[in-house]
């Protein structure tokens, strides 16, 4: 079962709270700081004099540079951080801008200039009152060799980095990445290890709605089988990773509740408890929403203040790519018999996020090939999941292209292909795989 998207919900949030930048750099600072204690602690196991045969009496104005420049360097690093931010919410879109703020590789130069810095200042003023003696300067010394060697490889992979942060594609290929991890784990666990729930929960079943307006993140499928089992319910979630809820949509529906309006209550409460709500979607645990990124990506590069239908092209291309490990009909693998958990469909995805493309791009003849030829290449990959879907989605972009195409070639070179996809699909595929 993919571990990406049935966790506990300490973990979801211990995990939403290490991919913070503040944790990074807070640490390496402690680090920082404790490294420079450490030359005190161990001043008495060297012996003296030795600190004057290796030059460690140079290391007053080594770790004065170090402060200073560190500084400077972090401050510097910062403004260029927020420009990137601000250069991928104008230039994609600002949806995209959380995987830039989680960048490992940003997060990790800063904290290092960070904790260096800290070194440094707490190193000077021990220095300077005299706590270290001959041999914390040896200590001292040889740490501070190392943290200058941190700092130059950080350094250098910093500048390596500058060269495409924020950039266009930079942000898709950030943006295609997260998509294909997350997709790949739903693909793993469709319905997260619960019994698939094809249409609506049944109707004796009691609807419990979302205590606030916002989007599911995680869903704690073990404590809610936990509660199921004690308890004799069956659950039916109504809202899985990505949905939007409000007050007045269902959460879940339960059956077997408590005749007990209280005990009902409290229990709904503590089922509520283990699925998380946040103002904003992830990527991490919703595909649809990595899709939903790369077609707004595509959709503002087709307006006309941007005029670059190739950015178009180049996003349903990354849709084909991720699309393509979807090669298989998933067969449920039930660990909480009493949960029953709806899964995503290809309907979903392909109209949701290739329909506003075709909408926007239907004057570009070379959008609407490429388009035409990722349903072929679907329905080739897999009749059955993707058969109905693209042959319903291919006739739609013949009506927006011949709305948009001037030439009578274009439009019939547009019908034909669609008329291809049409002629691909099995008529043993009727409906669209979930």
């Amino acid at each position: 079962m993919a571990q990406g998207l049935n966790i506990g919900r300490f973990h979801f949030r211990l995990r939403e709270v290490l991919q913070r930048l503040w944790v990074r750099v807070t640490s390496f600072a402690v680090l920082g700081l404790l490294t420079a204690v450490t030359g005190f602690l161990l001043r008495n196991q060297i012996p003296n004099g030795l600190a004057g045969m290796i030059g460690a009496d140079a290391i007053a104005p080594i770790l004065d540079i170090i402060a200073s420049s560190m500084l400077t360097v972090t401050t510097f690093s910062l403004s260029i951080l927020t420009a990137a931010y601000a250069t991928a919410s104008s230039g994609t879109t600002p949806r995209a801008v959380q995987l830039l703020v989680k960048d490992g590789v940003s997060q990790t130069v800063l904290a290092t200039f960070i904790g260096a810095f800290i070194f440094s200042l707490v190193g000077l003023i021990m220095l300077n009152t005299g706590l270290y003696g001959d041999g914390g300067r040896i200590v001292l010394f040889g740490v501070t060799l190392a943290v200058i060697l941190i700092v130059v490889v950080s350094l250098l992979r910093w500048i390596n980095r500058l060269g495409e942060l924020g950039l266009v594609g930079d942000t898709l290929s950030r943006v295609e990445q997260s998509t294909d991890k997350a997709l790949a784990n739903r693909l793993a666990a469709p319905w997260l290890g619960a019994n698939p729930l094809r249409g609506a929960a049944p109707l004796d079943s009691v609807a419990h709605h979302a205590p606030q307006v916002g989007y599911v993140q995680n869903c704690d499928m073990q404590a809610l089988s936990e509660l199921a089992d004690r308890h004799d319910l069956i659950l039916y979630l109504s809202a899985t990773p990505g949905d939007f809820v409000h007050l007045g949509s269902p959460l879940f529906h339960v059956q077997n509740l408590p005749d007990d309006d209280e005990k009902a209550q409290a229990l709904c409460r503590r089922l509520t408890a283990c699925i998380t709500l946040r103002p904003a979607r992830s990527f991490e645990q919703d595909p649809r929403f990595g899709f939903s990124v790369l077609s707004e990506i595509g959709q503002r590069a087709l307006s006309s203040a941007v005029n670059d239908p190739g950015t178009a092209v180049s996003v349903v291309g990354r849709m084909l790519r991720i699309l393509s490990q979807w090669d298989y009909e998933a067969v449920p693998e039930v660990c909480y018999p009493r949960l029953y958990v709806p899964a995503i469909t290809a309907q979903e995805i392909l109209r949701d996020n290739l329909l506003p493309l075709a909408r926007d791009g239907s004057q570009i003849f070379a959008l609407q090939v490429t388009l035409q030829e990722a349903m072929m290449a679907l329905v080739r990959l897999s009749p059955p999941i993707f058969g109905t879907a693209a042959a319903s989605l291919a006739r739609d972009f013949v009506n927006y292209a011949s709305q948009g195409l001037v030439l009578e070639s274009e439009i019939s070179k547009i019908a034909a292909m669609a008329d291809n996809v049409a002629r691909m699909v099995p008529s043993s595929c009727a409906n669209p795989a979930t």
